[in-house]
Formats: C-alpha cells, sequence, structure tokens
C-alpha cells in the first residue's frame, strides 16, 4: 500500500504521516517512510533518534547520485532524465526506526537562488513509481504544503 499526504500547510500532515507509519509497523507490517517535505520534521514524528537524525544525509544534498543518475549529460541546463535507476536507493539510504519502520528523506533547498528540485524530484518520482509493494509493505510520504507535488507527479 501507498499512501501520500498532503495539503494545506500547518494542519499536522506530518503528524499523521508519522502516525499512520508507526501504527502500521506496530501492527507488523515492513514501513517505509519518506520525507518528501522541506521542512524535514518527518524524523521526529517517527520517534527516530537524535544522534541517528543528526547523521542522516538527505537526498537532494547527494549530488553525485543526483549527478550520476539524474542529469543528462552534454544536455544543457535542466535536461534531466525522467526514468532515472533508482532500484538500490532505498536500500542505501534509509534509516531505520522504532519497530522496524525505515525513513528515507528527500531534503530541500538550502541556499537562495539555487533554483528548483527538479533532478531530485525526478528522482523521487520514479522511486515511487517504481516500488514494488507487497501485502506486508506500506510506503507512507509525507509531502510539503500545497499543490506543487502533483503537477511534478510525485503524488
Amino acid at each position: 500500500m501507498k499512501i501520500a499526504v498532503s495539503g494545506k500547510g500547518g494542519v499536522g500532515k506530518t503528524l499523521i504521516a508519522g502516525t499512520l507509519a508507526r501504527l502500521f509497523a506496530k501492527d507488523g507490517y515492513n514501513v517505509l517512510a519518506i520525507d518528501n517535505d522541506s521542512a524535514m520534521n518527518l524524523s521526529y514524528t517517527l520517534g527516530i533518534k537524535k544522534e541517528t537524525k543528526d547523521n542522516i544525509v538527505p537526498i537532494s544534498e547527494m549530488k553525485k547520485l543526483i549527478e550520476e543518475r539524474v542529469v543528462v549529460q552534454g544536455g544543457g541546463s535542466g535536461v534531466y532524465n525522467i526514468n532515472p535507476q533508482v532500484s538500490d536507493i532505498p536500500d542505501k539510504y534509509k534509516v531505520s526506526g522504532p519497530d522496524g519502520l525505515q525513513l528515507l528523506v528527500l531534503g530541500s533547498i538550502e541556499e537562495p537562488s539555487t533554483g528548483c528540485l527538479c533532478p531530485e524530484n525526478a528522482l523521487i518520482r520514479t522511486l515511487l513509481y517504481n516500488l514494488f509493494v507487497k501485502r506486508d509493505e506500506v510506503v507512507i510520504v509525507d509531502f510539503e504544503a500545497g499543490l506543487e507535488h502533483l503537477g511534478r507527479g510525485t503524488a
């Protein structure tokens, strides 16, 4: 099962996503929670320890990975591979939390005027499309406020 939590800002999307993830994990499901919100607070609601949280490297900061998987070489600025290879990403970059749940963090724009997260979103969109979920698996995505992710095709 895949669940996307999105909507207006400040209404508790992250709390709902985290609570759902914890409840599914306690019920024995294998849970992958994806923090696709630039505030990156899902780890708090999942109960991930501070020392673990402090060591999380968001996908948006993995410039080499993004360059290798998404940016088309010689294609000029703004040309991205819309179907990058992503099958290894969850296993390589997820962080373990309580009750066996796992967290994957997209990240955010760190500096003003650096542009959008277009290559990062191409990567996460392909990842979400290619995650095959078995009966005992749940993917919960915490999206940032607004509807832009619907236009990006990540929801």
